[in-house]
C-alpha cells in the first residue's frame, strides 16, 4: 500500500479517506480507484520542464500541505443566491457532493435524469464505466488520475433520444465552509443520447476568500444527431486554484456549441478536448477570460477531427489587466481520413496593464489533403485615438477604457445562444468593470 509519503501531494488523512471510498464502493470502482491512484503517484506533478506546462508552474501548489473537504455546508451568500435563476433546472453540488436540498430535482422534464454519480456508477452504467476509462491526447494526466482516484461523489445527467429539454440544465459546484488548502475534487458525467437537444451550464463558485485547490474533472457524450450547448464557467475566490478538465466525445452529424469563461481564481489551468467520433459534425470552441491583479489563467485546447466532412470554429479572447497573465494553446488535429474539414482557430488578446503578459500558441496539424483549415492570434493594446476621441466628447477617460474593452469582448459573449447564459456572464463582467486600472 502507498504511504502518505509517497504521493505527489501532501494530503492529510488521506490513507483514512481512500479506505472510506473504498468501503462505499462496488469492485469495479475499487479496482478503478486503485489503477488511477497507482498512476497519479508514478506520475507526480508536472515539473516546469514538462512542456505542456512550461508556462504554468505549479510549484507553490506542490508546497503546500492540504487537507480534505469532509464538510459539506454551503455558507449562504447573496451572490449565490442572485446568480442562480428559478427558471433554470439547478443542480447544486458543495464540495463535490450534490445537495438535493438545493437543486430543482422534483419535477424534472420528460426526458431528463439527474442522479448522484455514485447511485450511476452503483447501477454498474456501461457507458461511463467505458468513458472514464478512456485517456485522450490533451488530458493533464496527473490531475484526471488524481480527481478519478479521490473525487467523493458528483452529478449524473443523461438526456433521452429526441427529448428536447427547453430550461438551461445548471450544475452549480460551490466551493464553501471550509479551512485555508483544502482540496476539493469536482465530478460530473454528461450524457445526450441521438436527437436530444438540450443546453448545460457548468459553474465553479467560490465566494469566501480563501485559499483552495479545485481538481475538476468534466466528461460528455454527445451521440448521433443530438445538439448540445455547454458552458463552463469558472468565477472562484481569488486565492483559489484551478485545475479543471473536460472530455467531449462528439456523435455523428452532431452539433457542439461551447463556451469557456474565466474570471475569478489565483491559477486557473483548463484542458478542453473536443474528439469528434463522426462525419458531418459541427463544432464551436469559444472562450473568454478576463483577469486582473495577479491572476493566471492557462487554457489548453483540442479538437481532433478524425472523420470527413466536419466544421470546426474557434474564437478565444482575453482581456488583461494589471499584472496578469494568460496562456493560450489551441491545437486543432485534422486527422488524413478527414477530408472536406473546414476549420477556423483565432486567438485574440487586449492588454490593459502595462505589466500583463500572454504566451499563446495556435496549432493546426492536418494530414488530409482537401481542407480548408486558418489560424492566428494577436496581442494589442487599445487606440490613442479612440480614447481621445472619446474625451473629446466629454466621456472621463477611464470611462472610455471601461467602454472600448466592453466593445472588445461583447461581441463574443453575442456568440453565447442561451439567453439565461447570456445574462449570467454579462452579471459576472460588470465586477471587473467598476473602474478599469491602468
Amino acid at each position: 500500500m502507498m504511504t502518505q509519503q509517497q504521493t505527489p501531494l501532501d494530503i492529510e488523512g488521506l490513507q483514512e479517506y481512500r479506505s472510506k471510498l473504498e468501503n462505499n464502493c462496488g469492485a469495479w470502482l475499487k479496482a478503478f480507484r486503485h489503477l488511477n491512484f497507482d498512476q497519479w503517484v508514478q506520475v507526480g506533478i508536472p515539473k516546469p520542464k514538462d512542456e505542456e506546462w512550461k508556462y504554468t508552474p505549479l510549484a507553490d501548489v506542490v508546497m503546500r500541505r492540504y487537507q480534505l473537504a469532509l464538510r459539506h455546508q454551503l455558507i449562504e451568500d447573496k451572490q449565490f443566491k442572485n446568480y442562480r435563476s428559478e427558471g433554470d433546472i439547478n443542480i447544486v453540488l458543495v464540495n463535490g457532493v450534490l445537495w438535493a436540498e438545493l437543486s430543482d430535482l422534483k419535477h424534472l422534464p420528460h426526458g431528463l435524469v439527474v442522479s448522484s454519480l455514485n447511485e450511476a456508477l452503483a447501477h454498474n452504467n456501461a457507458e461511463i464505466q467505458e468513458t472514464i476509462s478512456k485517456i485522450t491526447p490533451n488530458d493533464a494526466k496527473a490531475f484526471l488520475w488524481m480527481n478519478q482516484a479521490l473525487f467523493l461523489d458528483g452529478v449524473y445527467i443523461q438526456v433521452a433520444s429526441n427529448a428536447v429539454i427547453e430550461p438551461l440544465v445548471h450544475i452549480i459546484h460551490v466551493t464553501s465552509g471550509i479551512e485555508a488548502n483544502t482540496v476539493v475534487f469536482p465530478r460530473a458525467f454528461i450524457s445526450v443520447a441521438e436527437a436530444a437537444r438540450v443546453n448545460i451550464l457548468e459553474s465553479h463558485l467560490g465566494f469566501e476568500p480563501v485559499s483552495y485547490l479545485s481538481v475538476a474533472l468534466t466528461d460528455v457524450r454527445v451521440a448521433e444527431n443530438a445538439d448540445v450547448g455547454y458552458c463552463k464557467v469558472q468565477s472562484e475566490s481569488h486565492q483559489a486554484v484551478h485545475i479543471g478538465t473536460t472530455r467531449i466525445w462528439q456523435g455523428k452529424a452532431s452539433s457542439l456549441d461551447s463556451f469557456s469563461f474565466n474570471n475569478g481564481g489565483a491559477l486557473i489551468r483548463n484542458n478542453l478536448s473536443v474528439l469528434i467520433k463522426g462525419e458531418r459534425t459541427n463544432t464551436v470552441m469559444n472562450g473568454l477570460y478576463a483577469i486582473d491583479g495577479n491572476q493566471h489563467v492557462d487554457n489548453h485546447t483540442l479538437l481532433d477531427i478524425q472523420h470527413p466532412n466536419c466544421t470546426g470554429y474557434q474564437l478565444y479572447k482575453g482581456l488583461l489587466n494589471d499584472s496578469s497573465r494568460a496562456v493560450f494553446n489551441g491545437k486543432i488535429y485534422v486527422h488524413a481520413i478527414a477530408q472536406n474539414t473546414d476549420a477556423y482557430q483565432l486567438n485574440k488578446h487586449l492588454l490593459l496593464g502595462s505589466q500583463a503578459h500572454v504566451d499563446t500558441k495556435p496549432q493546426l496539424e492536418i494530414f488530409a489533403d482537401d481542407v480548408k483549415c486558418t489560424h492566428g492570434a494577436t496581442i494589442g493594446q487599445l487606440s490613442e485615438e479612440e480614447i481621445f476621441y472619446l474625451q473629446s466628447r466629454c466621456i472621463p477617460k477611464h470611462t472610455a477604457i471601461r467602454l472600448l474593452s466592453r466593445g472588445f469582448i461583447d461581441d463574443i459573449i453575442s456568440t453565447v445562444k442561451n439567453n439565461s447564459i447570456r445574462g449570467k456572464l454579462s452579471r459576472l463582467l460588470l465586477k471587473k468593470f467598476p473602474e478599469v486600472k491602468l
